[in-house]
């Protein structure tokens, strides 16, 4: 009898074990969210790559470090996890007027990264579109206080207006708790 109130306990520890690293997990995996904004200007040529940048993107990592109990240096791995893109303007355009993509993060201690791209924009974009991310680990990028963005874009046809695209962009922060 002893033994299988043992073996009871033990499965009890083990399970609830379980809950309390998935809830840990919870606790130390939150997002931070960044908006940038770019244009591709009208005279734009076809199937030439055209490299577009933008401003300093403020991070605010610091506020959300804070508002989540941890720290910069606790920081163990930061991943894009969506990158969507909008047509602000013109309200007549889609995004089918791009052939390719990609989208590179840089700061002046790391250097370039790539961090997204769709290669083939379908027929049917419409003006919202979303891009593969890549992966990429941008601890040292979103630890900053801004980076900057590179587009580099191919488009498939003229265009006889600039067309301004926002960038919404999803980082997954996984790190220790203080």
């Amino acid at each position: 009898m002893k033994i299988i109130f043992s073996i009871l306990i033990v499965a009890a520890l083990f399970f609830s074990g379980c809950d309390i690293q998935d809830s840990i997990d919870k606790i130390t995996t939150f997002t931070i969210t960044n908006s940038a904004e770019f244009t591709v200007p009208s005279s734009s040529g076809v199937n030439l790559p055209i490299d577009l940048g933008t401003p300093d993107v403020s991070t605010s990592s610091q506020q959300s470090f804070e508002n989540n109990n941890t720290r910069a240096d606790l920081v163990e791995n930061v991943n894009l996890s969506e990158l969507k893109l909008t047509i602000t303007s013109p309200n007549d355009r889609d995004f089918f007027f791009l052939k390719s993509l990609e989208i590179y993060i840089s700061n002046e201690s790391e250097g370039s990264t790539l961090i997204a791209e769709i290669q083939d924009v379908p027929e049917n974009a419409g003006t919202e579109l979303d891009l593969e991310t890549t992966g990429a680990n941008l601890d040292e990028y979103i630890k900053e206080d801004s980076y900057d963005l590179q587009y580099e874009i191919v488009t498939r046809e003229t265009m006889n207006s600039d067309t301004e695209i926002r960038s919404d962009m999803v980082f997954e922060v996984k790190a220790k708790v203080l």
